[in-house]
C-alpha cells in the first residue's frame, strides 16, 4: 500500500508540475499567473520523468512481486504506467512550447469530446489595442464539471482574462471569451494562435487553431532627444530628434523643418527601430532683445496622410538690447514714386509724392485716424495709374466714423453707381441703430460727374437680422459702356431702397427693394440672395430686376441663378444655372459692357485625402458679347475634367475641356469641336525660392465671323525668391493671346524687387515689358521706382529710461569674452567677439548688473564686485568695463598647538579685503582651500572660534596671484586652563 500511495503522490506532482500557469480549485482566475517559459516547463517535464522513472524501477517491481497486488492497486499502477511512457516520449519531441499537451487519462468517466467555433469575427484586427475574441464550444460527447480555456500565443502576444465553462453537458453550447493584446508590431496579414480547452484535473480535451487578421500599422513617433538651452543671437542651435517605428510596416517618410535637415529629406525606417535626425538653425545676429526660438522636425509617412511633428526652444541670449521708443508715436509713411513708359523712341516719365498715416492717437486706442495724401494731380498720365488723393478717415470707439475727401461710397448694391470724388461721410451708432448721411462730388472725369449725396438708416433688430432705409438723390450720366442705356444728363431724381440683412443656423437673406423718381420716369428694382443648408446639403440663389427706366447704375436688366451643393464624405456634388441680362451704367473710359450669358452645369468631385481632387463638370452655355461690333456670341456644351495636388513643395492642377461650339455670328448651323487643356504647377527648391510654369492650349471657333477654328497655345514661366522679410524678387514671363484684337500674341515680362533696409526705410522696382495686342513692333516698357521712409509722429512720452553700455575684457589673450550672460532689471544679454555689450530700457535710479558666473570660462573670475551697482540717468548711456583674469587659489591648514604635539581642527576661515570676501570650512584634519579668487591682497582670519578657549589670532595678510595658488599655515594655540576649587561645602552621594 505504501508503494501504492507513493505512485499515486507522483501521480498527483505529476499532473500538477505538467499544467503551465496557477490553476485555481474551482476555476482560472481573470488575469491567470504568468506562463511558465518554454525552457522551463521542458526542464521541469525531464526532471520529473527521471525521478519518477528511478523511483518505480528501484522498488516497485519487488514490492509487487513480493505481496500480490489488489485489482484496484494493480488498475492504478496500470494508470501510472500509462501515463509515465507517453510523457517519457513526449519529452524527447518537446523544444518551443507554452503548455504541454497531455493524453487524457483512463477513468470511468467517458471523456468530453467537444469542438470550437470562432464567432463574430472581424475582416482585421488592429494591432496595439485589447482585443475580445467569441468562441462557440459545443460539447458532442462526456461531460464536466468545469473546463478552462487558454491560448499558445505568438511572441510578444499577451492572454488578459480567459473564461471558464462550467456544468458541461452532452449536446449543450457555451460561449467563451478571450481577451488578449496584440503588439503594435505584430506582423500584418494573417496570424495563428492556438485555443486550448483543459479540464480541472490539468487534461488538455482539446485544441484548435485560429487565424486572424492582423491590419497594417503606420504609428509613429517623433520626440525631441537634445537641444541646447540657450544660444547667442547669431549662432547655430542644433536640436537632435527621434523617430521611432511603433508600426508593423516598413515606411517611407518625407522630413521637413524650419531648420536644416543634416540628413536627406526622404528616409525608410524599419518597423521597431529607431532613427536620430539632426537639425540646424542659424539665428539672426541683429537681434535685440531675449527671445525663445523653437525648432521643430515633422514626419509624414508616404503611406498615410497624418503628419507627426516635434518642437524643442532654446533661448537665444542679444548683444545689445534695442532701446525702446520713449514716445507713443503715430506711425507715418512717406513715399516718392517714379514712374517711366518707353515705347519705341518716345520716353516720359514723372515723379509723385505720397504721406499715408494709419494709428491711433491715444493710448487708449479711442481715437483712431487713416489718411492718404499724394500729389500733384497726374490724371492724363492713365496709364501710370496715379493720381492726386486726399482723404481721410476718423473713427471714434467704433461708435463715430467721418470719412472726408476722395472717397467712393457703396450704399447699397442697388441705386446709384459710385461717385469717386471729395465728398464726406458720416456714419454714427445710437444703441441699435447706424445712421449715415453723404455727400460726393466728382472731380477726375466727366462720364458722372454730378454730385451724388443721400442718408441711410440701419436698426438691429437682434444679432440675426438687420433692417434699413435710404434715400439717394443725383442727376444722370453721359453715355456709357453699354449700348443698351442711353445717356440721361438732364434727368434727376431720387432712389429710396429698403434692406434687410438675415444671417442666422445656415441661412443668409440679403433683400433690397428700390424706386426712382425723376423729372422723367419712375420704375423699380429688386434684389434677392439666399442661401440655406439642409445638412450637407446647400442651396444658393440669387434673383436681380430693374426697369427699363429704373434710375439707377443697373437698367432694364435681369439675372438669377440656383444652385445645390452636397457633400458626403469625400464626394462632392453640384448642380445649378444662370442667366444674365445685366446692363450697367459703366464709364466707358476703364470698363467694357457686360456680356450676356446662360449657363446650365453639374458637378462631382472627389477628395482622395488632402493631397488629390479630382472634379468633373459638365455644363451647356451661351454667351455674347454686348459691344458693337461683336465680337463673339457663341453655344457650347463640353465637358470640364480636373485634377489637383497639393504637396509640402510640389503644387500642380490640371484641367481640361471638350466641348461642341457653334458660332451664332455666322449664318451656318454648325458645331465645331472646342479644346482647351491647362497645366500648372510650382515647385519649392529650397526655403525661400519657389519656380512655376504653365502651359495652356486652346482650338475653338468661338470668336470672329471667319468661322475657323483658331489653334494656339500660351505659356508662363516665373519664380519667387523670398531670402527673408527684407528681400523679396519675382518675376514672371507669359506668352499671351487676345482674342478680341486680331488674335494676335502679347508676350509680357513682370517682375518685382522689394529691399528693406530696415524698419524705416524701403525700395521697390517694378518692371512691365510688352507688346500690346492689335498693334504692329508696339515693344513697351512701363517701370515703377518707390522709396518709403517709415517714421513716427510723437504724440506723448512714456517712457522715462537709461542705457548701459559696456565691454568684458582681459589682458590674458586665452581668456575668451564672447558670450558671457549679463542680467541687469530683467534683461539678460550675452556680450559679442570682442566683449561688448548694451542694454537700454533701463528704469531710472540705481540698477544692479549680474554677470552670470556659470557662463564664464573655468577658473576665471571678473575683477569687480558683483552686483555692480548703477545709477541711470534720463536718456544718458553709462559705460562700463570689467575685465576678466584667471583665479587664484589659496590652501591651508590650522594647526593646534599644545607643547611639542599638533593636532588638526576643524573651523570656518575668512579671506577679504575691500571689495571682496570668501568664507570656507576647513574639514576635521584643519585643511581648508580657497578656489576662483580675485587676484590681491587679503586677510586671512578665523570666525566661530571662542577666544577663551585659544589664543587670539592676529589676521595673516595673504597675497593672491592670478592663476597661482598660494599655501597657509594656521597655528592655533590653546589656553591655559587655570582649576578653582570651591569653598562650599558638597556631600557624595552613595
Amino acid at each position: 500500500m505504501k508503494n501504492i500511495a507513493s505512485n499515486i503522490s507522483y501521480v498527483i506532482l505529476l499532473l500538477f508540475f505538467s499544467c503551465k500557469g496557477e490553476l485555481k480549485n474551482d476555476s482560472f482566475d481573470a488575469n491567470p499567473s504568468p506562463i511558465s517559459t518554454e525552457e522551463e516547463s521542458f526542464i521541469i517535464e525531464n526532471e520529473f520523468i527521471e525521478e519518477a522513472s528511478d523511483n518505480s524501477q528501484a522498488g516497485g517491481e519487488n514490492s509487487i512481486k513480493e505481496k500480490a497486488p489488489s485489482k484496484s492497486n494493480q488498475k492504478v499502477q496500470k494508470e501510472i504506467e500509462s501515463v509515465l511512457t507517453p510523457l517519457k516520449q513526449q519529452s524527447k519531441q518537446v523544444e518551443k512550447q507554452t503548455i504541454a499537451a497531455f493524453t487524457p487519462l483512463k477513468n470511468n468517466s467517458e471523456p468530453v469530446e467537444l469542438e470550437i467555433e470562432l464567432m463574430n469575427t472581424k475582416e482585421i484586427y488592429t494591432p496595439g489595442k485589447k482585443q475580445t475574441l467569441s468562441l462557440e464550444v459545443e460539447i458532442k460527447k462526456g461531460q464536466a464539471d468545469s473546463l478552462f480555456i487558454q491560448a499558445k500565443m505568438p511572441e510578444n502576444w499577451s492572454l488578459i482574462s480567459s473564461s471558464t465553462l462550467e456544468n458541461i453537458q452532452s449536446g449543450n453550447k457555451k460561449l467563451a471569451l478571450i481577451s488578449l493584446y496584440i503588439p503594435k508590431n505584430a506582423s500584418p496579414g494573417q496570424n495563428t494562435f492556438t485555443v486550448l480547452v483543459i479540464d480541472a484535473n490539468g487534461r488538455l480535451i482539446k485544441e484548435k487553431e485560429i487565424n486572424i487578421e492582423i491590419a497594417e500599422n503606420y504609428e509613429l513617433e517623433v520626440f525631441n532627444i537634445s537641444s541646447p538651452q540657450s544660444v547667442k543671437a547669431g549662432e547655430e542651435i542644433e536640436a537632435i530628434y527621434g523617430i521611432r517605428n511603433n508600426g508593423n510596416m516598413v515606411q517611407e517618410l518625407i522630413l521637413d523643418s524650419n531648420g536644416k535637415i543634416n540628413e536627406e529629406e526622404f528616409l525608410i525606417i524599419a518597423p521597431d527601430s529607431l532613427m536620430t535626425i539632426q537639425v540646424s538653425k542659424k539665428t539672426e545676429a541683429k537681434v535685440y532683445y531675449l527671445m525663445n526660438v523653437s525648432t521643430y522636425l515633422n514626419v509624414k509617412s508616404t503611406a498615410e496622410d497624418k503628419s507627426y511633428r516635434a518642437y524643442s526652444s532654446t533661448t537665444v541670449f542679444p548683444s545689445k538690447i534695442k532701446e525702446k521708443d520713449a514716445f507713443f508715436r503715430f506711425p507715418v509713411r512717406a513715399s516718392l514714386n517714379y514712374n517711366s513708359h518707353t515705347f519705341k523712341k518716345n520716353h516720359f516719365s514723372t515723379i509723385s509724392a505720397e504721406l499715408r498715416g494709419d494709428g491711433y492717437l491715444d493710448l487708449a486706442k479711442n481715437h483712431h485716424l487713416n489718411f492718404i495724401f499724394r500729389a500733384p494731380q497726374q490724371q492724363n498720365l492713365k496709364r501710370f495709374g496715379v493720381t492726386d488723393q486726399y482723404s481721410l478717415i476718423y473713427n471714434y470707439k467704433d461708435q463715430t466714423t467721418v470719412y472726408l475727401g476722395d472717397h467712393a461710397y457703396f450704399i447699397n448694391r442697388l441705386g446709384f453707381d459710385s461717385r469717386y470724388g471729395m465728398g464726406f461721410r458720416i456714419d454714427q451708432k445710437y444703441k441699435d441703430w447706424l445712421f449715415t448721411a453723404y455727400y460726393s462730388n466728382p472731380r477726375l472725369y466727366s462720364f458722372n460727374s454730378a454730385p451724388l449725396y443721400g442718408v441711410k438708416s440701419v436698426y438691429r433688430v437682434n444679432d440675426s437680422l438687420f433692417i434699413g432705409a435710404s434715400l439717394a438723390a443725383s442727376k444722370g450720366t453721359l453715355q456709357g459702356a453699354s449700348h443698351q442705356i442711353e445717356a440721361n444728363p438732364d434727368e434727376k431724381g431720387q432712389i429710396a431702397t429698403v434692406n434687410l440683412d438675415y444671417r442666422n443656423h445656415g441661412t443668409i437673406i440679403e433683400a433690397e427693394f428700390s424706386g426712382s423718381f425723376t423729372n422723367k420716369a419712375s420704375d423699380f428694382a429688386g434684389f434677392l440672395n439666399l442661401v440655406q443648408n439642409f445638412g450637407n446639403l446647400t442651396y444658393s440663389g440669387t434673383f436681380s430686376i430693374s426697369g427699363e427706366d429704373y434710375f439707377g447704375a443697373m437698367r432694364n436688366s435681369l439675372q438669377y441663378s440656383n444652385s445645390f451643393f452636397y457633400k458626403l464624405n469625400k464626394w462632392n456634388f453640384a448642380t445649378g444655372q444662370t442667366v444674365s441680362k445685366v446692363n450697367r451704367n459703366l464709364d466707358p473710359l476703364f470698363y467694357a459692357a457686360e456680356p450676356y450669358y446662360e449657363n446650365f452645369y453639374g458637378l462631382i468631385g472627389y477628395r482622395f485625402n488632402k493631397k488629390h481632387f479630382v472634379s468633373v463638370r459638365g455644363d451647356m452655355r451661351q454667351r455674347e458679347d454686348q459691344l458693337e461690333p461683336k465680337s463673339y456670341f457663341y453655344k457650347e456644351h463640353g465637358l470640364l475634367y480636373r485634377y489637383l495636388y497639393s504637396g509640402e513643395r510640389f503644387h500642380f492642377n490640371f484641367n481640361g475641356r471638350i466641348a461642341k461650339t457653334r458660332n451664332l455670328l455666322l449664318e451656318e448651323n454648325i458645331y465645331r469641336n472646342s479644346f482647351s487643356h491647362n497645366i500648372n504647377g510650382s515647385y519649392r527648391l529650397i526655403d525661400g525660392i519657389t519656380i512655376r510654369a504653365g502651359v495652356n492650349h486652346n482650338y475653338n471657333n468661338r470668336y470672329g465671323r471667319s468661322g475657323n477654328s483658331t489653334n494656339y497655345t500660351r505659356y508662363h514661366l516665373g519664380f519667387n525668391y523670398n531670402l527673408n522679410r527684407n528681400i523679396r524678387i519675382n518675376a514672371t514671363y507669359n506668352s499671351g493671346f487676345s482674342p478680341d484684337d486680331s488674335y494676335l500674341r502679347r508676350d509680357f515680362i513682370n517682375s518685382n524687387i522689394l529691399l528693406r533696409l530696415n524698419k524705416n526705410h524701403q525700395f521697390e522696382l517694378r518692371a512691365n515689358y510688352y507688346e500690346n495686342a492689335g498693334v504692329l513692333n508696339r515693344k513697351e516698357l512701363l517701370a515703377l521706382g518707390k522709396y518709403t521712409y517709415t517714421f513716427g509722429v510723437p504724440l506723448k512720452r512714456v517712457l522715462e529710461q537709461g542705457s548701459v553700455e559696456g565691454v568684458i575684457f582681459s589682458e590674458n589673450p586665452a581668456i575668451s569674452v564672447e558670450n558671457i550672460k549679463i542680467i541687469a532689471a530683467g534683461h539678460k544679454i550675452a556680450t559679442d567677439k570682442k566683449g561688448r555689450f548694451e542694454i537700454n530700457n533701463l528704469p531710472l535710479g540705481k540698477n544692479y548688473l549680474f554677470i552670470e558666473e556659470a557662463s564664464l570660462p573655468e577658473g576665471v573670475v571678473v575683477s569687480k564686485k558683483a552686483p555692480l551697482e548703477i545709477i541711470i540717468r534720463k536718456d544718458k548711456t553709462q559705460n562700463l568695463s570689467f575685465e576678466l583674469v584667471q583665479g587664484g587659489k589659496v590652501n591651508g591648514s590650522i594647526q593646534l598647538i599644545k607643547r611639542k604635539d599638533t593636532l588638526g581642527y576643524q573651523g570656518y576661515i575668512k579671506l577679504t579685503n575691500e571689495e571682496f570676501s570668501y568664507f570656507v570650512e576647513s574639514n576635521t584634519n584643519g585643511l581648508f582651500s580657497f578656489k576662483n579668487i580675485v587676484p590681491g591682497n587679503y586677510n586671512l582670519d578665523l570666525v566661530r572660534f571662542k577666544e577663551e578657549d585659544y589664543e587670539s589670532m592676529e589676521s595673516t595678510q595673504v597675497n593672491v596671484k592670478s592663476g597661482s595658488i598660494a599655501t597657509i599655515l594656521i597655528p592655533l594655540t590653546a589656553r591655559e586652563r587655570k582649576i578653582k576649587f570651591s569653598k562650599k561645602n558638597f556631600t557624595l552621594g552613595k
